[in-house]
């Protein structure tokens, strides 16, 4: 496995729209809206420049997504292969006798291992490779790992004299830049904007939607990071499929500012004295700063130990039925993504990928993220000299002392999903959707501090 840039590549570019409207309001206030669009074209990503072929049989024009399907389909329902039709594809593309091509390679039957009964078709001999079946007590792989049965056939043809079909012979997987990605994002931003003599007030609200194959860095992994994939595209030949939510999209995002000099004190419009009054009253501020943001997508569960598209990296698995809401948390016990849920029910609704399918990604969002920071500070003017002043201030950051969770384990057992959970009414490990990062940000801080400026 190497990592390297194409040769040929063409300049990422961004078409970029912003349209504007803006009011002013009596009392010194402002209201503007906008749009902003942005379209990014031929932007940097990874690929597997060495992903496995899906063949295409000029005879019935099926091609291997459609007949792998096929399949795993029947597979992830248990069906016996001496139940297995033929399927044209696997009947017209190989050779005739492919079970004994594969005994041959294997070296079957062996003490431990049957060998493939001869008899079977094509297509039985293929579904044989990943199923272990009334019938079939030989199975090499242990289900909906089709990319290592292409690579197995591939070998086994070679072997036998004939050509290879599936994958390139010197990489299992290359993983590539290239300048082939897409990106879309649209916004409405309002804002309000208030200045007064002794008020200063911002108010942002922005509802957006950023959209790409994939989002990532360069500095992540070849294959992606910490499962999310990251800058990887599953599936090159289906680049479409990754099309979804960017890793860092944000739907609804509102911040608000704000600096209050309290209309106390001297020259003031309230209690408009000096001396002690004054000292006492005048010189208060209070400011505050408030965010409040929709959460981030949370990477898809996956394939725990199946490679159903690409040899090295497994995709995501795929709802069966709507995933629910769940309103209720659980008082005590470990914080999950899908607290207050029938987490087991919730992994049994998943199924496997099926052969060149990406799965989902990113539909699935981490709590939001809530603060609200605020000060309070007295300035004095000191008695010997206009120009020297002392202010006290106390800051508080995160007055509520909000604590939504972070990032999950994304782990094989953190967020994977074994084979046929719903079929075989499989439990997720105890681990499986655990929050990993306590809380976003940082818990109640405060500080209190003071300054002379002359």
């Amino acid at each position: 496995i190497e990592s390297s840039v194409d040769s040929n590549l063409h300049a990422p570019t961004e078409y970029v729209w912003n349209v504007t409207f803006e009011r002013q309001l009596p009392r010194g206030g402002v209201v503007s809206a906008s749009y902003i669009g942005r379209a990014g074209r031929s932007l940097l990503a990874r690929r597997d420049v060495a992903a496995f072929s899906n063949i295409r049989d000029p005879k019935s024009g099926m091609d291997w997504y459609t007949a792998g399907t096929i399949l795993e389909k029947q597979r992830q329902q248990g069906v016996d292969t001496s139940q297995i039709a033929p399927i044209p594809f696997f009947e017209n593309m190989f050779p005739a006798g492919l079970a004994q091509i594969i005994n041959n390679f294997e070296g079957l039957p062996t003490a431990k291992h049957p060998a493939f009964d001869p008899t079977w078709s094509n297509t039985q001999a293929f579904y044989a490779m990943q199923s272990r079946t009334p019938s079939n007590p030989v199975f090499i792989f242990s289900g909906n790992d089709w990319t290592d049965a292409q690579a197995e056939i591939d070998l086994a043809l070679a072997a036998a004299g004939f050509p290879t079909l599936f994958m390139q012979p010197q990489y299992g997987a290359l993983s590539a830049w290239s300048t082939i990605g897409n990106s879309n994002y649209n916004a409405l931003a309002v804002s309000y904007r208030q200045r007064v003599s002794s008020l200063i007030l911002d108010f942002n609200y922005t509802y957006a939607h950023s959209l790409d194959d994939a989002s990532g860095l360069q500095s992540d992994g070849a294959y992606g990071n910490n499962y999310s994939n990251g800058p990887f595209i599953v599936n090159p030949i289906r680049q479409r499929d990754s099309y979804a939510s960017s890793d860092f999209d944000i739907r609804h995002s509102i911040n608000a500012d704000a600096v209050w000099q309290l209309p106390l004190g001297k020259g003031k419009a309230f209690m408009n004295r000096g001396g002690i009054a004054d000292a006492i009253l005048g010189g208060w501020q209070l400011a505050s700063i408030f965010r409040w943001n929709t959460g981030l997508p949370q990477p898809s569960p996956f394939d725990d130990t199946r490679w159903a598209t690409n040899w090295n990296v497994q995709a995501y698995v795929t709802p069966v039925q709507p995933i629910q809401s769940c309103p209720d948390r659980p008082l005590d016990g470990t914080p999950k993504l899908f607290g207050g849920c029938n987490v087991t029910d919730i992994y049994r609704n998943f199924r496997n990928a099926y052969p060149g399918e990406t799965g989902p990604r990113n539909y699935l969002r981490l709590p939001g993220y809530i603060d609200l920071d605020m000060g309070m500070a007295k300035t004095w003017n000191m008695p010997w000299s206009e120009g020297h002043k002392l202010q006290l201030r106390w800051d508080v950051f995160n007055v509520a002392n909000n604590q939504h969770f972070g990032a999950i384990d994304v782990s094989r057992t953190g967020f994977g999903v074994v084979r046929d959970p719903g079929r075989r009414l499989s439990t997720p490990p105890a681990n499986w959707s655990n929050f990993t990062t306590p809380i976003q940000g940082q818990p109640r801080i405060m500080q209190i501090g003071a300054r002379y400026s002359f």
